[in-house]
């Protein structure tokens, strides 16, 4: 990663990468998806452990896709200026916050979406399990 430091305007140089900003959403994503795993298991009822998964997919998918086009749309909105929340105070007015939170947007809708399908997957294979089977739980 390159140095930041502030341009003339005290904005912080280099400016956000859509790249950047989606790859460390993922990075995040995967941690949620370790945890997801984690506690499927950790939950013992079979029916609890399906409704888990079931609803973790469903609402992630929902509003990780919503999250992520509002975030998108506001980055395309922004022409290129996109911001940094550390960038907030050098704002002027109420419609300059659309800069500062379409990373955040992006960042938090690629983090819901990537634990999707491990959740879809695993729900599929609990479902699916033999009763009795360490994946079916008690």
């Amino acid at each position: 990663m390159s140095r930041v430091s502030r341009s003339e305007d005290g904005v912080l140089e280099p400016r956000l990468r859509l790249g950047e900003v989606v790859a460390r959403g993922a990075a995040y994503g995967l941690g949620a998806a370790v945890c997801l795993a984690v506690a499927a298991f950790v939950v013992r009822e079979h029916d609890v452990r399906v409704d888990l998964l079931e609803a973790t997919a469903f609402l992630g998918l929902l509003a990780g896709a919503v999250l992520l086009l509002t975030g998108l749309f506001f980055w395309a909105s922004s022409s290129g200026e996109v911001l940094r929340w550390r960038d907030f105070p050098t704002t002027g007015g109420p419609y300059d916050a659309v800069p500062v939170v379409a990373p955040a947007l992006v960042r938090t809708g690629v983090f819901l979406l990537v634990p999707v399908p491990v959740a879809f997957g695993l729900g599929e294979l609990v479902a699916s399990a033999a009763v009795g089977s360490w994946l079916w739980g008690a």
